[in-house]
């Protein structure tokens, strides 16, 4: 049994503490199984599982799915090459870039910019032009725009890994002109509709006076599916589908998607998952928050490698918080749950314990309550803290 739902329960006899301090307004703790899920709330807007959480940086695991399938219907290919995609920015393309296919950027390894901080996106937005361009009206005209400018700027690392968000604002501007869609059009038919991730889109920034931007406007342009918001108990079914498909079964999740993923090592990353080790046990993991600084929502997740289980931790800030620790929060919320499901060893079980180890907590925890979604927790208060 996860200790999820009794760390994020109401247990707790301390009705004067706030529900959640330093800005975070609500977390959310979830245990997946191929079978079902259990969810555990805690902040003033808990709502089980019906509150809509933007998962930020976890979508890049979306956005690999979108390519996967593209490639299934040989719209595109895994080593297709920026130059081979987008013939029209060739010439200005630097050469280190030409070679660089979409395998290279959903796996990081195509040596550009990382745009993980405001300051990248600020000095960016700078260089603008003052008058408006009819091509920078649309997410895809700015993105492309982008992609223009990223292709003619020096690499941030000649080989391996540099985790970058602009890299899959690339993909994306690959996807787009190999499919004729725009990514959101293609996000709820390769993604929403398929796998039915039910959600919501968040309105993107707004132009300002200048007519070439606000940093949110471009900020949603190059992280696209950071727009895409969905509920604790959705994002769980997203994870079932990934158990299901690593245990063999079949899934809506492509073929291809799913052999990467089973063959990717520890310290490996593709697709929007981090391949480790975790109780000797190979695991897949997100970011762990390494895009915290540009995103004020949050998801972390790990995933058993052979189809077992899954844990996530999702969180989201009040304005009055701080919008980059939302992602490291989430990040050290799911560790903490991890170290605390840990603590059920089958040495205790042979000690004689027959209590299952959520009811065990919940006996400590005096006055606990079956309901998951409660709102009281002061455990959960020094888990984010």
């Amino acid at each position: 049994m996860f200790a999820a739902a009794a760390l994020v329960s109401g247990c707790g006899k301390d009705d004067s503490a706030p529900a959640v301090t330093h800005g975070l307004a609500t977390a959310v703790a979830g245990h997946v199984t191929p079978a079902g899920d259990e969810l555990g709330t805690e902040g003033p807007e808990a709502s089980g599982g019906k509150l809509l959480f933007a998962i930020a940086a976890d979508a890049k695991a979306m956005t690999a799915v979108i390519a996967a399938r593209l490639i299934e219907r040989g719209l595109i290919r895994w080593d297709t090459r920026l130059a081979e995609a987008l013939p029209e920015l060739r010439r200005d393309m630097l050469p280190a870039y030409r070679n660089a296919t979409l395998e290279d950027l959903l796996a990081h390894r195509a040596g550009v910019a990382p745009f993980t901080t405001e300051g990248e996106l600020r000095r960016f937005v700078s260089l603008l032009p003052a008058q408006p361009e009819a091509r920078l009206s649309t997410d895809t005209g700015r993105r492309l725009f982008f992609a223009h400018w990223l292709l003619g700027q020096p690499p941030a690392a000649d080989a391996g890994f540099l985790y970058s968000n602009a890299g899959y604002a690339l993909a994306a501007v690959m996807l787009e002109r190999a499919s004729g869609k725009d990514y959101r059009a293609l996000f709820e038919q390769e993604v929403a509709r398929p796998l039915g991730i039910a959600g919501a889109w968040r309105q993107p920034g707004a132009a300002d006076a200048t007519g070439a931007g606000s940093l949110a406007l471009w900020r949603d342009a190059i992280t696209p599916a950071s727009l895409f918001a969905t509920t604790p108990s959705t994002y769980a079914g997203w994870l079932r589908w990934h158990l299901r498909a690593l245990q063999g079964d079949s899934t809506p999740l492509p073929a291809g998607y799913v052999h990467r993923l089973r063959d990717l090592a520890p310290g490996g990353y593709a697709l929007g998952w981090t391949g480790a080790m975790r109780n000797g046990r190979p695991v897949l993991r997100h970011a762990r928050g390494t895009e915290r600084v540009m995103a004020g929502a949050q998801a972390d997740a790990v995933i058993d490698a052979a189809g077992q289980s899954a844990n996530f931790a999702l969180a989201r800030i009040t304005q009055a918080g701080d919008a980059g620790e939302s992602g490291s929060r989430a990040s050290a919320l799911l560790d903490r749950l991890l170290a605390s499901r840990d603590s059920e060893t089958p040495a205790a079980a042979a000690a004689g314990s027959t209590v299952p180890f959520l009811a065990q907590w919940r006996c400590r925890l005096a006055g606990c309550s079956l309901v998951m979604r409660l709102r009281r927790s002061g455990l959960l208060r020094a888990l984010l803290r």
